[in-house]
């Protein structure tokens, strides 16, 4: 160990020995001139230079993933609140051009706050009154407003007193397009309850009769169908609605539930039917086909017992129906016509298909062999 010791000494004055006086003197001077802060501080200040880089390039990286983030959320914000309205096709167009001319487009409006009194609640002091009567035949549905209003409570009362009334009468119908592009076909001797103009919230209608529904979608708002034995609640389709008898919700195509009053929210798969009797559901399946033909003008039966077909078409007719005998009230015939020809076309081909003799009567139809 010594040895090696004695060696490096040996060998380092060797290397000095090749160096001249004057030069170890210069390499002396440069060592001795450095200030140990001032390289410090350089060596501190290139640190903070790369690491403003690191935090600018990071500060840069930020900024774009928080446009791409807002930029997603604004997309995903759009999607949610876009209303779209429903795909009207060319039947159900031809059918509401021909309702028009035919004269079978008839209902009368009310905008006033007045008819919800009775359900204790007072319209406002500077409501004015406003009806558009399109007929100045009185409906058959009962004007009292408590005996089809359903759950007031579920709607506010800004909604109530703000909400618009349209009712047809037994021999008429109307095509009605609420605020958001819905389209509601409302049968004859029917009343729906829409506001003026939806709001924030869900879209809240009541019904009292038949009516099809072709709802714009919007998964910010739901759209609910209140009536007397529950609510319908859509998720963007078509569906009919008849709470004519019992309650009864046909689903065409897309998804709609049903929540009977103080029961369960049932889900319905298209060509389902749910019946409310009592409040009791039950789900059937069902042909949609009559339920699309009476929105597209049509009356449609497959298999129907005569006193049923002749029951619907003179009622659409505003005439009575008389049979001479009791055998024929049950053969059953399929078929379907337009609602919107006379009358006197559609019995010439009911007695060409039954081969039976139709009578007409002042105010009703005489059916014999």
């Amino acid at each position: 160990m010594e040895q090696n010791s004695d060696f490096r000494e040996q060998k380092e004055l060797m290397v000095l020995a090749h160096i001249s006086g004057d030069e170890l003197n210069e390499r002396y001077e440069t060592f001795s001139a450095i200030d140990d802060e001032e390289a410090l501080r350089r060596i501190r200040q290139q640190a903070g230079i790369r690491s403003a880089a690191t935090m600018r390039h990071r500060l840069r990286y930020a900024a774009a993933m928080l446009v791409l983030i807002v930029a997603g959320a604004g997309y995903w914000y759009a999607q949610y609140t876009r209303v779209t309205p429903p795909e009207i096709s060319q039947s159900v167009q031809l059918a509401m051009q021909q309702s028009i001319q035919s004269g079978m487009a008839d209902a009368v409006i009310e905008t006033d706050g007045e008819w919800w009194k009775d359900e204790g609640i007072k319209s406002k002091g500077n409501a004015g009154k406003e009806s558009s009567s399109l007929t100045n035949q009185p409906s058959t549905l009962n004007p009292n407003p408590s005996s089809f209003i359903p759950h007031p409570s579920s709607l506010t009362k800004e909604q109530l007193l703000s909400a618009r009334r349209i009712t047809t009468r037994h021999d008429k119908e109307f095509w009605l397009t609420l605020d958001d592009g819905t389209l509601v076909h409302l049968n004859y001797n029917t009343r729906l309850i829409y506001p003026e103009e939806f709001g924030r919230g869900d879209r809240n209608v009541i019904l009292d009769g038949e009516a099809y529904f072709m709802v714009a979608k919007d998964k910010s708002r739901p759209f609910i169908v209140h009536t007397t034995n529950g609510d319908v609640k859509v998720y963007g389709t078509e569906f009919n609605v008849n709470t004519s008898h019992s309650t009864s919700v046909v689903l065409v195509k897309g998804s709609v539930s049903v929540t009977p009053t103080g029961g369960r929210e049932i889900m319905l798969k298209p060509g389902q039917q749910l019946t409310l009797t009592d409040n009791q559901p039950s789900v059937t399946q069902v042909d949609t086909a009559p339920y699309v033909a009476w929105n597209e003008g049509k009356f449609f039966f497959e298999e129907w017992p005569l006193e049923r077909i002749m029951q619907v078409i003179a009622r659409w007719y505003g005439r009575e129906v008389e049979f001479t005998t009791d055998e024929i009230k049950q053969q059953r015939y399929s078929g379907n016509f337009d609602r919107y020809e006379d009358i006197r076309p559609t019995m010439e081909a009911i007695e060409t298909i039954t081969g039976l003799k139709i009578t007409f009567a002042p105010d009703r139809l005489i059916i014999e062999p």
